[in-house]
Parts: structure tokens; C-alpha cells; sequence
């Protein structure tokens, strides 16, 4: 598995004892070492998958698997990865005893990692922070046609980043605007080779960003699913205004830009008789109208959108002709303030 294939922490190889010491509380548990996929020059214990949960609703199962890491400095790593219909999710923990670790862990209930919106199934990846709080950091979600991916840091104000592409590898014509008519904090999608990244703007806590980010996934798989199950042309169709807002919304830049020199145009007129409140007024015009800017998107890019055009292609994987997908924005600049 792919925790597996990590590279453990460095240090003297675990001993025959310590390795027995180390699986002692999970034995108690049920939990079978699988010294085959263990490493003891790695200072890594596995054990062996087993069935986490009863069955699903669906007649699948979940099913689970344990690596414990051991630090020289004393400290243990221990991640749970849990595999349900072909979707993957992890639990980590980071602490002295692996015996409380094993602890935490079990009481994050398996079926919490699986979500569902509507008919999308939904693999939620979590890590325990020094405070024992779940924080988000990974989900995958997938649709009958593609998987898309949702990386989030902790770290407050940075995006979460979001990746999509076609389950059978194959080239997807997507509009720029797919995920950005769900909201402000949605960007245009942007090729990278056969895949697709976008970004979503997320706020508060870790805790709150997770919960945010979970909450937006599942809207978007709903909407995917429903998009992508349709011709490319029913997308304009059914979202024809709300493409209209996103072109409105990726114009703010250059709106900023004409608004402050017809600011700096209006000085003379309102500077020739002035009173101390209308100069006040105008030294902070700028100012506002540039965090105005920056609050309604993360990095302002200063682009020509393209118009909004209903998609002639028979179906996502063939070319439009024309189409917003053809018709890509031209970006002059890209400003280095995020």
C-alpha cells in the first residue's frame, strides 16, 4: 500500500523484543503483525488488513490496515488506511504511546472517512493535531467519469488545491468555468496535461476549513456528476447566468485598475474647493478599492474572459468547435501579491 511504500524514520533498526513490545497492545486488540510488510531497518511495524466494519448499505465493506513508525527520539507515528470501493482514506497520529494512539484512532469512527453526497461516494483523509482535533488534509471523491482530488493544508488562508481527471485516462475538454459557477471562491480550472487544477478559497480554523472543504466537495461532485452525465451543450443551458457572473467576476482586476484612474481623474474638480472629509475620502479610495479586489478572489489575475458559448462537442472527450474551451482567456499579467 501506499503507506507502506514510504520511507521510515532513520535510526537503528528496531529489535525482535522492541518489535514484540511495540505490537503488544495492538495483539490485544485484534490487530495481527504482518512482520512480511513490517521493516525493521525502518523502524516500521505493519499489520495485517482486516475488516474494519460491518457491511455498507451499498454490500460494500471497509477495509483496514495499520503501519506504526517508531522514532528514536521516542515518539510513534501511527496511520490507519481504510479502502472502500476502490477509494482510499488515512488517519494519522503523532505521539509517545502508541497504546493511546491505537486509542484515538479507533474512536474515529471508519464510516466517517466515507462520505456520500447524493450518489458520488467521497474518501475523507484526517490527521490528529497536537490538540487531538480532525483536520482534513486529503479527499477524493469520484463520479462515473472522473476522480477528483482536494489537498488542504492547515495552514490559515492558503487554498486548498483541486485536481481532476478521467478515470480512463483518456483527454477531458472541460470549460474553464466548470467549478467556478458553484461560487466566489471556486477558480477557473486551468490544464495541466490531461488533468485539470483548480483552486478553493477557504476560511477560518483548520477545523472550519475542513469542514468547509468536505461540505464544498460533495456539492461539486453532485454537481459533476450531473454536468458530465449530460452534453456539453446542456452545461450552458442550465448554468447560462451563472457563467455570465463568473466573466463579471474575472474582470474585477481590470475594473480595479479603471476605477482608480478615473479616481485620480476626479482629484482637480473635488480638490478645488476642499473640505478635510472629501480629502480623507479620496487618500483612502485606492486603498478600498484594492482590498475590495483582493477579497473577492485569492490572486488577481488580469485577463480578458472569454465569452460564454454553448459547446457544438458531442461529448466531453472531443474537441469543441467553437467553444469556451477553445476560446481560452488571454492573461497579459499575473500579479506576485497573493
Amino acid at each position: 500500500m501506499a503507506v507502506a511504500a514510504e520511507s521510515g524514520p532513520a535510526g537503528a533498526p528496531l529489535t525482535h523484543h522492541q518489535m514484540l513490545a511495540l505490537a503488544e497492545p495492538f495483539a490485544r486488540r485484534g490487530h495481527v503483525a504482518d512482520l512480511a510488510a513490517s521493516h525493521r531497518a525502518r523502524r516500521r511495524l505493519a499489520f495485517q488488513p482486516r475488516t474494519a466494519a460491518a457491511p455498507r448499505s451499498d454490500g460494500s465493506s471497509i477495509r483496514e490496515s495499520l503501519v506504526l513508525d517508531s522514532f528514536e527520539r521516542g515518539t510513534y507515528r501511527l496511520v490507519r488506511t481504510l479502502e472502500c470501493g476502490g477509494l482510499a482514506a488515512t488517519l494519522r497520529a503523532s505521539g509517545r504511546d502508541p497504546a493511546e494512539l491505537l486509542r484515538e484512532i479507533e474512536a474515529f469512527a471508519p464510516e466517517r472517512q466515507f462520505s456520500s453526497g447524493g450518489d458520488v461516494p467521497c474518501a475523507l483523509s484526517f490527521e490528529l493535531d497536537d490538540e487531538r482535533r480532525r483536520i482534513l488534509t486529503r479527499a477524493v471523491l469520484r463520479t462515473a467519469t472522473i476522480e477528483m482530488t482536494l489537498v488542504l493544508t492547515a495552514v490559515r488562508g492558503v487554498a486548498a488545491e483541486i485536481g481532476i481527471s478521467a478515470l480512463d485516462g483518456r483527454d477531458l475538454a472541460l470549460p474553464e468555468d466548470l467549478l467556478a459557477v458553484l461560487g466566489w471562491d471556486w477558480s477557473p480550472l486551468v490544464r495541466k496535461g490531461r488533468s485539470w487544477q483548480a483552486r478553493l478559497r477557504l476560511r477560518g480554523t483548520p477545523e472550519q476549513r475542513g469542514r468547509r472543504a468536505e461540505s464544498e466537495l460533495l456539492r461539486a461532485g453532485d454537481h459533476l456528476a450531473r454536468t458530465l452525465s449530460e452534453p456539453p451543450a446542456r452545461f450552458h443551458e442550465r448554468l447560462h447566468g451563472a457563467r455570465w457572473r463568473v466573466v463579471a467576476r474575472r474582470t474585477i482586476p481590470w475594473l480595479t485598475v479603471l476605477a482608480l484612474a478615473g479616481a485620480v481623474a476626479t482629484l482637480p474638480r473635488l480638490l478645488a474647493n476642499p473640505e478635510p472629509a472629501t480629502v480623507m475620502l479620496i487618500f483612502h479610495v485606492p486603498t478600498v478599492l484594492i482590498a475590495f479586489s483582493f477579497c473577492l478572489q485569492e490572486q488577481a489575475k488580469f485577463e480578458i474572459p472569454p465569452r460564454p458559448r454553448r459547446s457544438t462537442a458531442p461529448d466531453w472527450h472531443a474537441q469543441p468547435a467553437p467553444a469556451l474551451d477553445q476560446a481560452r482567456a488571454t492573461r497579459w499579467w499575473n500579479s506576485p501579491f497573493r
